[in-house]
């Protein structure tokens, strides 16, 4: 997806869905490493894949 479609899509969001939108972005970018590392703790639970195979499905 291109940043144009991307930049059209979010501004023809409701005002709640744009809000939530901002609020999920501003969560992953003050915190990323955390987000990914619970994430990553997730998948090593429920699957037997390497660390390889969820980065690359993270």
């Amino acid at each position: 997806m291109s940043t144009a479609e991307l930049t059209a899509k979010i501004e023809s969001l409701s005002l709640e869905d744009y809000n939530m939108i901002m609020m999920l972005v501003e969560r992953l970018t003050a915190k990323p490493s955390d987000i990914l590392k619970r994430a990553r703790g997730k998948y090593v639970r429920t699957n037997p894949m390497s660390m390889e195979e969820i980065d690359d499905e993270i």
